[in-house]
């Protein structure tokens, strides 16, 4: 040891295996929680819609995970979410946002939705169609969440 003034000094032991896994793991909890509060381009809630959309579109299951209501997140892991949607027979293909109407703590946003449907029945190769969605959002602690429908 090193005496510096009235501090001592040492040598720190260099990290085994074990320590490089608590870092590792710590580095995870800190990158999921990141992915639970994204940042939209915007502060609207037609744009953190539409940033939702666009991370569903882009396979970013992550980032999409993290618009969903907090009470949706503590019953579902992303991974789940991930596997239901590409589980779908439906594929989404586009979603532009077309209106909302909000109350005081929830909206319900419109959006004109694109879809491909394999193999919809025996000799279709597969059907592209497009529909309209209604989709329900609340406001908890000043910030917009997507609240999805119950099965």
């Amino acid at each position: 040891m090193h005496k510096i003034g009235n501090l001592k000094s040492a040598t720190w032991p260099r990290p085994g295996k074990p320590a490089l896994l608590w870092v590792l793991m710590l580095a995870g909890v800190f990158l999921t929680a990141c992915a639970t509060a994204p940042e939209s381009t915007g502060n609207s809630i037609a744009e953190r819609a539409q940033d939702r959309w666009d991370a569903l579109l882009t396979g970013d299951f992550a980032t999409a995970y993290g618009f969903y209501s907090p009470g949706y997140r503590s019953s579902t892991s992303m991974f789940d979410l991930a596997f239901e949607i590409r589980s779908r027979r439906v594929r989404w293909t586009s979603a532009q946002y077309k209106e909302h109407s909000c109350a005081e703590n929830s909206c319900t946003i419109v959006f004109d939705v694109g879809f491909t449907v394999n193999m919809p029945v025996p000799g279709v190769p597969k059907w592209d169609g497009s529909d309209v969605l209604e989709e329900k959002w609340v406001k908890t602690d000043g910030q917009w969440w997507y609240l999805p429908k119950k099965l």
